[in-house]
């Protein structure tokens, strides 16, 4: 989340673009696009000086530093107190909460343990964790404004709502079997999870994520809102927490209709997103689906902020597999997994969303 905040922190002034009218949802589901490469920045002398200031650590430092004051004061001028919510967690005694969490049989793969997102340890780290939900309110707050100017308290929301609302239209297309039981990949402390539970209501969620950080931040809010839904007479929800990879999930063959995965391809090597596209097709049932929201490298706002030097180095220096991103052929990939061939639909100017089928037989 650090890195899109840096990344929006670097774009040239709304006065030096071109004004955009939002094209919103997309109305009608398209083949999935294979490859779109943005172009790399012209001036090359320039952006080998920005990626050696980016690779300063005293620079890259006072970036990050600045990029988590952004996303304080853009809740500010929404109205929201995100520093008070980051300390409230920060007074939790997390050592216990993590121990539980954490399973000491996954093992972390390489890619996995890079810095990332401006956090010296990735994810595997506390910061992250309790700055999980407000950097996601507060970055995505900017979504559906194609100059990234006007904030919206209910940015986030509407991008997970509308994520879900194009899955759905294109599970109904494809003919995919009714959703009951659902794989949230990357769940981290399951804001995806919880949009996945109002759109497909009934349904039970399993949230997995490589980071006990994640999941134990991710499960004591849940017992936090359990505990609400109880004194007011309502069920627990139902949703379960797991630390494990997304390639690797130890689930029993054909036991999910859906595997739902929500910006986090560009965060993997293209071979990890390839793994954990088999490994949804093995937990799926025949008629089950694939689904994944991600950024849209076709999308004019991608185009515009890969063109510029400073969001580009800025994005590419806190997001290590973002190139491979832009290289992966998502479709190529998912049929070579043994899905049908896929179908996407754009959930935001910025933002497209894929689903693909596997065979009934």
């Amino acid at each position: 989340m650090l890195s899109q905040s840096l990344t929006h922190a670097a774009q040239a002034p709304a006065a030096a673009r071109p004004a955009r009218r939002s094209r919103g949802l997309q109305c009608r589901a398209q083949a999935a696009t294979g490859t779109v490469v943005p172009p790399r920045p012209k001036n090359e002398l320039l952006v080998g000086l920005v990626e050696a200031l980016f690779k300063f650590p005293p620079f890259f430092a006072f970036a990050a530093k600045n990029a988590r004051a952004m996303i304080v004061k853009r809740g500010e001028k929404m109205g929201m107190d995100f520093q008070a919510e980051i300390d409230a967690l920060r007074s939790v005694d997390w050592d216990e909460e993590v121990a539980a969490a954490r399973d000491p049989t996954v093992k972390y793969p390489s890619y996995y343990k890079k810095p990332f997102h401006a956090y010296p340890d990735g994810n595997l780290a506390m910061e992250p964790a309790l700055e999980m939900t407000v950097a996601a309110r507060s970055v995505h707050s900017v979504v559906y404004d194609p100059e990234g100017k006007k904030l919206d308290p209910e940015g986030d929301a509407k991008l997970r709502s509308t994520f879900n609302d194009c899955t759905k239209v294109l599970l109904e297309e494809q003919g995919a079997r009714p959703v009951q039981d659902i794989l949230d990949v990357g769940a981290a402390t399951g804001l995806s999870s919880l949009a996945l539970l109002k759109a497909f209501p009934g349904s039970q969620v399993t949230g997995i994520d490589l980071s006990p950080h994640m999941i134990a931040v991710g499960r004591y809010l849940q017992r936090q809102r359990n505990a609400d839904q109880a004194a007011a007479g309502q069920q627990p929800e139902q949703l379960r927490f797991v630390h494990g990879a997304g390639e690797d999930t130890r689930l029993p063959d054909g036991c999910m209709d859906l595997v739902s995965i929500m910006l986090v391809c560009h965060e993997l090597p293209a071979a990890a997103s390839q793994a954990i596209f088999a490994e949804a097709f093995r937990v799926l049932r025949p008629g089950g689906a694939l689904a994944v929201m991600e950024m849209n490298p076709a999308s004019p706002i991608f185009q515009r902020i890969f063109s510029n030097p400073f969001p580009y180095v800025a994005f590419k220096s806190t997001e290590p597999w973002l190139l491979e991103y832009l290289s992966l052929d998502m479709p190529g990939a998912m049929t070579a997994a043994g899905f049908l061939p896929p179908r996407q639909l754009e959930n935001s100017p910025r933002h497209k969303t894929v689903v693909a089928v596997k065979p009934q037989q």
